[in-house]
């Protein structure tokens, strides 16, 4: 029952959350149907993987191939979930070359398979995947059949190191247009694409491990078994249920930007642009607004976006998102610093000072000021 559980937990777990993702509501989120795309295939994974540790002999030759398509797919359709979140607004079909090694291994495996014997197949089946019977000698197709597998282990490795590196320097775009373009990132999820990140380097790294390991290594104890069935299994659920919660890609960027585009266009010179921006923030206090996106500038000083954002990276050497809680925390310090501060609350602060929200706030006014916005009244309190 335990060896069950432990065998099981991962298919379960890849297949509801290909169910719930690819059900859902999709609009403008294609992103979180592919990733139930992504899951499902997660789950043929492991579905071959239950029939391997279950010792399931004669129906291996055809859960096998099942195992290298989707062994060689996860990581690939991983990545172009990735490009739907932050820079695709659409289905690329291009990309489906990316999973050209899976086809093509697949395809092999199968060929070689419908040649092989009865007994060839359970040779196979016990020398290369339970270590046993090594000193027998091996026909052609068992000795081809060897080969493909190793190399396709080999083009694995690469393509979760290859894929790591292509992903993140997605998410790091991404990450870099919304600091452009909104104020409040936490509506956005931007630590939910950094979450990416993270879960892609796990198991990234484990799967290298225990693909080097090798099945074999596993299926004689159920303990060494729980830790990859444990740990794939709380990352797998993690990446679904975040997946599931993300709500906002670049095609709601796309349309906002698209209905903010304005023809009404003036040049100003650095200075003056200085002055019009100083005077929105110092005496207008549009950072106030929860919601405040670059487009509100654009529309306020009648120019073009992408103007002032170039300007703000280049003038200010930050995005439009910390030139705003640049603001917005020295009115949080304002506030905190007043004697009446202690009558404050600090989610009243929060939203007079422009943050969308108080997770927000505490996280921004770490960053900024090395402490938490309580420890900063505290410290005002103690000096007066």
């Amino acid at each position: 029952m335990a060896e069950d559980l432990i065998i099981y937990t991962p298919m379960y777990v890849t297949f509801f959350w290909s169910v719930v993702l690819m059900i859902s509501k999709r609009e403008n989120n294609r992103a979180k149907f592919f990733l139930g795309v992504f899951m499902f295939v997660a789950f043929l994974l492991y579905l071959s993987h239950s029939h391997f540790f279950k010792k399931a002999i004669y129906t291996f030759h055809i859960f096998d191939p099942v195992y290298m398509f989707a062994s060689l797919s996860v990581y690939p359709l991983y990545y172009w979930y990735i490009k739907l979140l932050s820079v695709e607004t659409s289905y690329r079909w291009h990309n489906l070359k990316l999973l050209t090694p899976a086809v093509l291994f697949t395809f092999a495996t199968i060929v070689l398979y419908q040649l092989m014997s009865e007994s060839e197949r359970l040779t196979y089946f016990n020398e290369l995947m339970l270590n046993r019977d090594k000193h027998s000698t091996d026909s052609k197709l068992i000795s081809l059949q060897k080969t493909i597998y190793m190399i396709s282990r080999i083009v694995f490795i690469v393509q979760v190191l290859y894929f790591l590196v292509k992903g993140q320097k997605l998410i790091k775009l991404y990450n870099k247009q919304i600091a452009n373009f909104y104020s409040n990132l936490e509506s956005r999820s931007i630590l939910w694409i950094n979450y990416i990140l993270y879960s892609l380097l796990i198991t990234a790294i484990l799967s290298i491990v225990f693909n080097i390991l090798g099945r074999s290594f596993f299926i004689e104890s159920p303990f060494f078994l729980l830790i990859p069935s444990f740990i794939f299994s709380i990352l797998l659920f993690f990446i679904g249920f975040l997946g599931y919660m993300q709500n906002h890609t670049v095609v709601d960027l796309e349309i906002e930007v698209m209905q903010s585009e304005t023809t009404a266009l003036k040049n100003y010179n650095t200075g003056k642009l200085n002055d019009k921006l100083l005077d929105l923030f110092v005496n207008e206090a549009i950072y106030k607004n929860t919601d405040l996106k670059i487009t509100h500038l654009s529309e306020k000083l009648h120019t073009n976006r992408t103007y002032i954002s170039k300007h703000i990276n280049t003038e200010f050497s930050c995005t439009f998102n910390d030139f705003v809680n640049r603001y917005r925390i020295e009115e949080a310090k304002r506030l905190l610093a007043e004697d009446s501060s202690k009558n404050y609350s600090l989610n009243y602060i929060s939203e007079k000072s422009g943050f969308g929200s108080m997770g927000s706030f505490m996280r921004v006014f770490r960053d900024f000021e090395g402490i938490t916005p309580g420890q900063f009244r505290e410290r005002n309190t103690f000096k007066k």
